[in-house]
């Protein structure tokens, strides 16, 4: 018997906002390849929502477009390989977590 997966349900909407983008449109609106981002999504940079089928049917969140459009200018403007970067951004996540605690924890005393 095959394992059933729950996948987010995927709702087309006719309006200028769709929560769900694909590759190409990731990539044209990065300003690079698809392939580009085909190889985050395999060194573990970016997820997709699913990545069942061919890369070409791959859907992202529209989050994914600032943080390619980060990996691309730490690569190109800072020189950081790929590992680095991954490192990078996590440590970008963990202050801007730490950031907003603290926030948190002044407007209580306030």
């Amino acid at each position: 018997m095959k394992r059933r997966v729950n996948l987010p349900v995927l709702v087309k909407y006719n309006g200028p906002y769709r929560p769900y983008i694909g590759i190409r449109e990731v990539a044209m609106r990065c300003r690079t390849h698809p392939g580009l981002v085909h190889r985050f999504v395999r060194l573990g940079l970016v997820d997709p929502v699913d990545t069942h089928g061919r890369p070409e049917q791959w859907l992202f969140r529209s989050e994914a477009v600032p943080l390619i459009a980060k990996i691309i200018r730490l690569r190109n403007e800072l020189g950081i390989n790929y590992s680095g970067v991954g490192v990078v951004l996590d440590l970008l996540e963990r202050i801007n977590t730490l950031e907003n605690r603290i926030r948190e924890l002044e407007s209580g005393l306030l």
